[in-house]
């Protein structure tokens, strides 16, 4: 299989996002939230939802062909008793049309449709991308079943969901890479997803949203499995001492309490 990506010479010529392809993908999300929010309400093993081609294919085929290649990348490895995988480090050197793209997604518009469907207020996204980005298996990847941490590692906020879009054109899905989730009691309670392209998979991360790539990559050499993850936060609210810094302070003011303190 050909794993080139047939795209307009224009688009590659700039980072412009065309703003009615975003626009079509939350027009789709909020005239269909109630229908979606059932969906999701109704997975199995544990709530979660599925869309297909919620995107225009030239979005997401635009990212694939900016897709860093292995050689020219400071990726992380991820290469354990409990994985076999790489990912960006967040948004740090990926193209700028990637990276417009993930900051839409965590833009309060879109924060806002993905709330209604989930039933969840007061989401917000991560100016830092902590774990979150391009992802990508060759032959041999697997992700052992597991719950998602929760803590980011330096601001406060609580991860509540994953937001994952997968980017594999022409996936034979006798090569395996399909994204299970299982109940975290009974593993054979479980549901599996191809990654097929323009696939957006939706779920909560806690500690019972058991979720892997537990069979290991057949894929040809020259072929490998790509996907683009956000994830959504809750804030922690911080106490009262921790919040150091200064009020809003007025010229005008300060210059009155300097009168004031040399009249005395």
């Amino acid at each position: 299989m050909n794993n080139d990506v047939s795209i307009s010479p224009l688009a590659l010529e700039n980072d412009i996002i065309c703003l009615s392809t975003l626009t079509s993908a939350l027009d789709r999300l909020r005239l269909q939230s109630d229908s979606l929010k059932e969906s999701y309400l109704q997975g199995k093993p544990y709530p979660h939802l599925v869309i297909d081609n919620l995107f225009e294919p030239e979005t997401l085929n635009r990212i694939v062909a900016d897709f860093p290649k292995s050689k020219d990348r400071n990726w992380i490895v991820w290469d354990t008793a409990h994985e076999l995988k790489t990912t960006s480090r967040g948004i740090d050197n990926l193209s700028m049309f990637t990276q417009l793209f993930c900051l839409w997604l965590n833009s309060k518009d879109f924060i806002r449709a993905i709330e209604e469907i989930v039933g969840v207020d007061n989401l917000v996204g991560d100016p830092l991308f902590f774990g979150a980005g391009l992802h990508e298996m060759y032959q041999g990847g697997w992700l052992e079943m597991h719950a998602d941490y929760t803590k980011h590692f330096s601001l406060p906020l609580m991860r509540r969901f994953n937001l994952l879009i997968y980017l594999n054109e022409d996936w034979d899905s006798s090569w395996g890479g399909e994204l299970a989730l299982q109940n975290p009691h009974d593993p054979q309670n479980r549901v599996s997803y191809p990654p097929y392209f323009n696939r957006t998979i939706i779920f909560p991360t806690t500690a019972k949203t058991f979720h892997g790539v537990p069979t290991a990559l057949t894929c040809p050499l020259d072929r490998s499995r790509k996907l683009l993850s956000i994830y959504y936060w809750s804030p922690i609210p911080m106490p009262l001492w921790s919040k150091a810094g200064t009020p809003l302070l007025w010229a005008s003011q300060q210059k009155k309490a300097l009168k004031k303190m040399l009249g005395k």
